[in-house]
């Protein structure tokens, strides 16, 4: 295997393990929006229902962010393939909110249109779901989704939207999962003949110290 082919595999497994990052995501963190419908329609909906919503949103960004960056450093893959500019359409500007966030501290005071966090919004059989923080002594509006009249539906299922930009999370998992099969269909990696498996190799264990009576003994001595 030559430094490129190395540099490639290398790559596309990380690009994998950064998949599985955001599946895991979904799959688990995800169910705070049916446990905060169900709050909903139960009327017991709380704080912490909105905190789950925010820290699922928030770490949901992070990853595809960062699934993003290591599909663009992948080598020897042409960036103007179509499939780069579907991943990129569907990812839209994650990106500029990923940094606002992770440097919010620089704005604190600032004319943003909307909430300092931003809002969660999302729809779920017709319903309209909506989830942010109010901030205090500031006329802020709260956008929510867009209904279309003309196909009686929402224009988007789940979003987040920040200073009145409209970040599409729905469309950007399935922009990410559309270019992870993309990566699996061009760059075949084998492992002792076998078909390379992501969710076979890693590392899960404990390892405990023990001392021998004796050296505990031994240690003691000495001691004033």
């Amino acid at each position: 295997m030559d430094r490129i082919d190395s540099n490639l595999i290398h790559a596309v497994i990380l690009l994998e393990r950064q998949f599985l990052l955001i599946d895991h995501v979904v799959q688990n963190q995800g169910g705070a929006l049916e446990h905060f419908e169900h709050a909903i329609a139960e009327g017991q909906q709380g704080l912490e229902h909105v905190l789950a919503v925010y820290n699922y949103v928030f770490a949901l960004i992070d990853h595809l962010v960062r699934y993003q960056k290591i599909a663009h450093s992948l080598p020897r893959l042409s960036k103007k393939d179509p499939a780069y500019r579907a991943l990129d359409d569907a990812m839209g500007k994650l990106k500029d909110i990923r940094n606002q966030l992770q440097h919010i501290n620089n704005d604190i005071e600032n004319e943003f249109s909307g909430p300092l966090l931003g809002a969660v919004c999302w729809a779920s059989e017709q319903k309209h779901f909506f989830a942010t923080f109010h901030d205090l002594g500031r006329e802020r509006s709260s956008p929510g989704l867009v209904f279309d009249t003309s196909t009686g539906s929402f224009t988007q299922k789940f979003c987040c939207v920040y200073n009145g930009e409209y970040h599409d999370l729905g469309r950007a998992i399935e922009g990410v999962r559309n270019f992870n099969q993309f990566v699996s269909s061009t760059v075949n990696i084998s492992v002792d003949g076998e078909p390379y498996d992501p969710k076979n190799h890693y590392a899960a264990m404990v390892f405990e110290l023990r001392m021998d009576p004796e050296d505990l003994t031994n240690a003691g001595k000495g001691r004033s």
